[in-house]
């Protein structure tokens, strides 16, 4: 009986498809049905019911139009799938490709860098903002128009009532363009209408289904700026950020900022957001968003005044599925049935479309088929966002707090520095969470796992030890951002021996101490140049340290020959390094004197980076004294035992980064 009820509601030879709503919800479900029914030798109907669009060419290609209340983010597992069915998008609908995601936090910020092989790049959905040349070029009118190519009909129009006939059948009525009511009969109804316009079909659809609640909701906030094209290469090349604070004034969880050309997408969550009741409400948070402190980092110079916002939008988003979104011979799909906690919902709706067409042909399109097939996709998203309540919840505790952000970044930068990247556990479950490879409850276990825990339990003991070493030494951030300055495991020889090539001398001997550290620089070379021309200057910012006075005793900044004295206070106690080289606007080679060491060398070099700005690259490495004595010999073998490296990469990332500050500060 119950076979031969599944036999009878699945999609047959001629059956029609009604799909409500074209965007890509409604065309994801449209080409894999279409796909699926191919698969088995099928020939069925699908019709497209879009309210936004409108004819060209004849009447021959359709187009969306508006706003499609979205950042525009296209995954690397969306992006996979689209490659599964045959689909790759043109390079002209790709706005920017990205390689690496951020994640800011109030200690320090961590950069991730999108594995190869994985695609992440931002599109534009709809037509807006308005004044760009490609309008037409926008996701959802590529998408649909595939859908349409292999073979569904698109109509405009409105759904505006639906209920069953005496057969059975879902019955649509469709307002037209004009104005006039007309109806659609099929086999099958998918309500892909999302959750953002005015939408007075869901409480149509309750008649019919009086158990159906739609998906719970939470206001965003979406902006759009226009900064230019040459200030998002040089300040945000290929690099998409997320943020877990706000300010003061603004209470916020999360903010995306993706760039698309010489567009910048601002996409913005929070307690502030949710109490924004009207417009006036929504500037005030726009133009206090610009004094965000991480903002003013990222995006230095940048004001709501001299930086036009090209368009608003305040769509909401789901955070709990839709119950019961289900009835005989129709289902909700995409938004409309829900998405994955404020990531990636183009993959939650092509998930649940693949899922739903799988249903109609092989299962069936009853209630309890629908049940069977289609209803572990609802527990999955029900499931996946309690964890991901969970998870950022956690995120946003530890990325605010001072201390526990600063044991999260130790661990991190930890695995950065000594393991190769395949095993930085914390690292690329951080990249899991960004991108959206993982469900959340993967995620959590993960985060309670051994590896991780490890890495957690190190960067706890060396956050204290640096800790302490900053108050030994009484360094002061400041205002200064701290940005991780490791070079990972992998591309150490390489920058080592680019560094050798350039000077024209061997680093190949690996010295008992050595060290190397590299940041990227908003700041011509000439204005870092300067900068690391203030290396034992009394008015330098960087290397001010208690106990220890850094000056130079002989000669002018960055001139061959000058000489730089450690010495410390209250003890008859100095080392002078002199500097061996220096080519303007590049590098300065240091050698020490033989006070402790043996083959000192102190390199700073400054290479360009592709987006126009640079890299500042610090190499520093010696041999410990041997002794020519017993006496001696011992104390150099213990003096190298209990020598504090570590004292040695707390002082240096603190400077590395007061030269970024300084430089990008004094920057034209």
């Amino acid at each position: 009986m119950n076979n031969q009820l599944q036999k009878s509601t699945v999609l047959q030879e001629n059956s029609k498809v009604a799909i409500i709503g074209g965007g890509p919800a409604g065309a994801f479900f449209a080409i894999q049905l279409l796909d699926q029914a191919k698969q088995a030798c099928k020939n069925i109907s699908v019709i497209i019911i879009e309210k936004k669009g409108f004819l060209k060419s004849g009447n021959t290609r359709c187009m969306l139009k508006g706003c499609n209340y979205c950042a525009g983010e296209i995954s690397p597992q969306l992006h996979k799938a689209l490659l599964e069915l045959n689909i790759t998008l043109p390079r002209e609908l790709i706005c920017q490709e990205f390689t690496h995601i951020w994640f800011h936090s109030l200690w320090k910020n961590f950069p991730l860098k999108i594995p190869p092989g994985q695609k992440m790049y931002s599109i534009f959905r709809g037509t807006l903002p308005p004044g760009r040349s490609d309008i037409e070029q926008g996701f959802d009118n590529f998408i649909l128009q595939k859908a349409i190519k292999q073979g569904a009909e698109a109509v405009f129009g409105e759904a505006v009532n639906i209920k069953y006939n005496a057969l059975g059948k879902p019955l649509l009525s469709v307002k037209k363009p004009s104005g006039d009511i007309y109806t659609i009969e099929s086999d099958f109804t998918a309500i892909c209408t999302g959750i953002n316009s005015k939408n007075n079909f869901f409480q149509s659809y309750k008649k019919i289904n009086p158990q159906f609640i739609q998906p719970k909701t939470r206001p965003a906030l979406i902006f759009e700026l226009n900064p230019g094209q040459d200030y998002l290469k040089k300040y945000m090349d290929k690099e998409i950020y997320f943020i877990k604070s706000g300010s003061k004034d603004l209470q916020l969880e999360y903010i995306a900022l993706i760039p698309k050309g010489k567009w910048l997408t601002v996409a913005i969550i929070g307690k502030s957001i949710d109490r924004a009741s009207s417009s006036r409400d929504i500037d005030k948070i726009i133009k206090a968003f610009f004094f965000i402190p991480s903002i003013k980092t990222i995006l230095p110079h940048m004001t709501h005044k001299n930086t036009p916002v090209s368009c608003i939008c305040t769509p909401y988003m789901a955070i709990k599925p839709a119950k019961q979104p289900f009835s005989n011979k129709t289902a909700m799909t995409g938004d409309a049935l829900g998405a994955r906690l404020y990531r990636d919902g183009l993959y939650s709706a092509f998930i649940s479309g693949q899922k739903l067409a799988e249903t109609v042909i092989n299962t069936g399109t009853d209630k309890q088929s629908l049940l069977q097939g289609y209803g572990p996709v609802i527990q999955w998203l029900k499931k996946d966002n309690f964890f991901g309540i969970l998870i950022f919840e956690i995120t946003r505790i530890v990325l605010n707090s001072p201390i526990l952000s600063r044991i999260l970044y130790q661990a991190f930068a930890t695995e950065m520095k000594f393991k190769q990247t395949q095993k930085w556990y914390l690292g690329n479950l951080f990249l899991k969470t960004a991108t959206g490879a993982a469900d959340y409850q993967a995620v959590l276990l993960k985060f309670i796992s051994a590896p991780v825990i490890r890495s957690i339990l190190t960067g706890t003991c060396k956050t204290g030890r640096n800790i302490l070493t900053e108050l030994f030494f009484n360094i002061k951030w400041e205002d200064y951002g701290r940005y991780p300055t490791v070079i990972i495991k992998e591309k150490r020889d390489y920058i080592k021996k680019s560094i050798a090539a350039h000077l024209g001398i061997n680093l190949d001997h690996t010295p008992e101490m050595e060290r190397m550290y590299a940041i990227k620089i908003r700041a011509s070379s000439e204005v870092i140049f300067q900068e690391l021309g203030r290396f034992g200057d009394v008015k330098g910012k960087f290397l001010r340290l208690r106990f220890v006075d850094v000056k130079r005793i002989s000669g002018k900044p960055n001139q061959e020959g000058a000489v730089v004295s450690y010495c410390a206070k209250n003890l008859p106690v100095s080392m002078d390094i002199r500097l061996k080289r220096s080519i303007p606007g590049q590098t300065l080679f240091y050698e020490p004197e033989e006070l402790f060491a043996v083959n000192g060398k102190l390199i700073f070099e400054i290479r360009p980076t592709i987006d126009g700005n640079n890299r500042l690259v610090i190499y520093t490495g010696f041999d410990f004294k041997k002794g020519d004595n017993i006496v001696s010999r011992i104390f150099w073998k213990y003096f190298k035992k209990f020598f504090p490296e570590y004292a040695h990469d707390v002082v240096w990332n603190h400077a590395i980064c007061c030269i970024k500050g300084e430089a990008e500060k004094h920057n034209p």
